[in-house]
């Protein structure tokens, strides 16, 4: 069995020299090309008025939509600060657990009345995890409103992810804060004669 060119009868040895030739060939703008068919060369003569310039760059214009823009450069103030910010805060808010435990909590209570010192401890434990929860919303959308062409797209998920997931442990906060229980009537002792 032999490979030689006359053995191989195959579609990709039925093209010559003289198709190729007519075959037009793509180069950059601003090149010319020399091609010997006459109808081939004629639009290459033919100047087009809206492209005469066409290499010089206009400062003024936008990149185009699928263009990636330079990151501008990141300030103290920029929207990836503020969506740092707003990252930890919600975690400060998750790791605690307290939302989440205080609303459990005043589930499984079910309206039962409660001591009075436990409540303002409850009180106060709701609304310092919801006020950082709402710190952490409000860092998140100033991040959110700081966005521009140049912000990277971190920033912009996690200030999302951060609103979202804030939004709902305020919620849970406040859910928990209107089921606090009312407090329990003390009985004052008999007093003895």
């Amino acid at each position: 069995m032999s490979t030689t060119p006359e053995d191989n009868t195959g579609p990709e040895n039925t093209t010559s020299a003289s198709e190729e030739s007519g075959r037009p060939t793509f180069e950059p703008a601003g090149v010319a090309t020399e091609t010997t068919d006459a109808s081939a060369s004629a639009p290459a003569e033919e100047a087009d008025p809206d492209h005469e310039g066409a290499t010089e760059v206009d400062e003024d214009v936008e990149p185009a939509a699928g263009a990636t823009a330079e990151p501008r450069p990141g300030g103290v103030l920029s929207a990836e600060t503020f969506g740092i910010v707003g990252l930890v805060l919600l975690g400060v808010t998750v790791t605690s657990g307290q939302l989440l435990e205080m609303l459990t909590s005043m589930i499984l209570v079910g309206g039962q009345a409660i001591a009075p010192e436990q409540i303002s401890h409850i009180e106060l434990q709701l609304m310092m995890g919801g006020s950082v929860a709402l710190l952490a919303v409000l860092s998140a959308g100033l991040s959110l409103a700081l966005i521009n062409a140049g912000t990277r797209p971190w920033a912009k998920w996690g200030a999302t992810a951060t609103v979202i997931v804030g939004l709902l442990f305020v919620a849970a906060a406040a859910v928990a804060y209107y089921m606090i229980p009312e407090a329990a009537q003390q009985m004052m002792p008999p007093i003895m004669d």
